[in-house]
């Protein structure tokens, strides 16, 4: 392939190896090639409609684009860095096949625009699958929650042990978290609905072209209103970014809770060899390591946000090179989240509850004391902060006394509480706390129920909308 870069006539000496080191891009923008080609095969189409192209140069574009997607495809092209990009190659490689038709592709466009229309195909794809992912995870929790509707677990605030809940309750609180995330993917490929390509370098060409053709052609639902936004907005990027943080936050709080749930300590999980490995050298060892891994990559998700804002606060209008660094934090965060949601689902697949161990648990950490608190208050007539004082001694007194709040004896309430108290039998075990619980949104296994058919509805809902 001929090495000339495609600016060269301006220039009478060749660029030096670092400035041709620290100009590539073609190492990490390759994976752009079936929208560059895409997007030059709908440009071209335009370009023939307005009578810049022939009919017979159109055919040769569109039968060497074809051949160079498959030549990319086959592994048959090898990329040189002296040609920058993955643009550079797709023309350069087109002209030695088709000649000076190749050449005319480039009429009306600029790369400013080409490399934004084609972030924009490659966002707007990335998004689309993950939305389908998201779909299946949520599928997953509500199948699970589901299975889980009279289990029970723990609440926990501070990490402490707080009250009682069902496992379904659980379960579906990280549904709504990540059906909040697809509503914001449905809003980030909103703000991919216009299309920059035409903008050429950023006042619009000059040449008489039908930009609507173009975006129609490629799904956009209009044009940029403005060729210096069109060129200059990573917006769209910012909204992916955000969006993969968000995603990777709820990840990332899941994946501890199963950390903290599996290990000895808690053992409330239990993970299937298929997401656990074992230890170098202690054979008993059975580690989270891809609930780790993905805990981890969070943080990676959180860097690659951070760093476009840095790399965008300072541009002036309307492209500058600096935008050519935003594709390696674009194209590192939508792999790790397609390896995030697919990880988590593998996570889902592959877990068992240990429900006996939280009963013990739950048994030992005063769960009802609230419950007790709450009595005081509906049946004495107690102010609730007087109440809270006489569970808190409760709560005290058994420890003290290696007790349980449902092993307290009569004698044990005068001393504490000042007054005899009687409670109904059965008061202190956790499914008659769960059936205390009352009102919408609430752990009551009827509220559980309620929730879970409306989760049910908004996954349905989800699923015949067409972004």
């Amino acid at each position: 392939m001929a090495q000339k870069k495609l600016w060269h006539g301006r220039f009478s000496e060749a660029a030096s190896r670092t400035s041709e080191e620290i100009s590539e891009s073609i190492s990490f923008d390759y994976v752009l090639y079936q929208a560059d080609i895409r997007a030059s095969l709908a440009h071209a189409r335009m370009l023939a409609q307005c009578g810049i192209l022939t009919p017979s140069e159109l055919e040769a574009i569109e039968q060497g684009l074809k051949q160079i997607a498959q030549e990319i495809t086959e592994g048959k092209l090898s990329f040189s860095a002296q040609l920058e990009d993955i643009h550079t190659h797709i023309e350069l490689r087109l002209t030695e096949l088709i000649g000076d038709a190749g050449k005319k592709l480039h009429t009306a466009r600029s790369r400013n625009d080409q490399v934004a229309v084609d972030t924009h195909l490659y966002v707007r794809e990335a998004l689309l699958e993950h939305r389908s992912d998201l779909l299946a995870l949520l599928e997953t929790f509500i199948g699970l929650a589901q299975k889980h509707q009279e289990t029970l677990w723990i609440g926990y605030t501070h990490l402490q042990i707080a009250q009682p809940v069902l496992l379904a309750h659980y379960l579906l609180a990280y549904f709504w978290q990540f059906w909040r995330d697809l509503e914001f993917l449905d809003f980030t490929l909103n703000s991919l609905r216009f299309c920059p390509l035409g903008a050429a370098a950023l006042g619009g060409p000059n040449y008489a072209i039908d930009r609507q053709r173009t975006a129609k052609d490629l799904g956009f639902q209009a044009p940029y209103p403005n060729s210096i936004d069109a060129v200059a907005n990573r917006d769209y990027q910012l909204n992916y970014h955000f969006l993969a943080v968000r995603i990777f936050l709820h990840i990332s709080r899941f994946c501890e809770d199963i950390i903290i749930y599996s290990s000895t300590e808690f053992g409330y999980v239990r993970l299937g060899d298929a997401v656990t490995t074992g230890s170098s050298i202690m054979p008993q060892k059975r580690n989270p390591d891809i609930a780790e891994l993905l805990r981890g990559k969070c943080a990676r998700t959180c860097g690659n946000l951070v760093a476009l804002l840095t790399n965008l606060k300072g541009q002036p209008m309307a492209y500058n090179r600096d935008l050519q660094e935003d594709k390696v934090y674009l194209f590192d965060s939508i792999r790790q989240v397609k390896l995030g949601l697919r990880g988590l689902m593998e996570i889902l697949h592959h877990i068992h509850f240990e429900p006996a161990r939280v009963r013990e648990n739950l048994a030992r950490g005063f769960a009802l004391a609230t419950d007790l608190a709450d009595f005081l208050v509906r049946e004495r007539g107690l102010p609730f902060r007087e109440a809270h004082a006489i569970a808190g001694a409760a709560v005290r007194y058994a420890e003290d006394n290696n007790l349980r709040l449902e092993d307290l004896a009569a004698k044990d309430w005068r001393q504490i509480a000042g007054f005899d108290l009687e409670l109904p039998e059965g008061f202190f075990t956790p499914e008659s706390s769960l059936r205390r619980r009352q009102g919408y949104g609430s752990t009551h296994p009827d509220a559980v129920a309620e929730q879970l058919a409306e989760a049910r509805r908004e996954l349905d809902r989800a699923k015949d909308y067409k972004p």
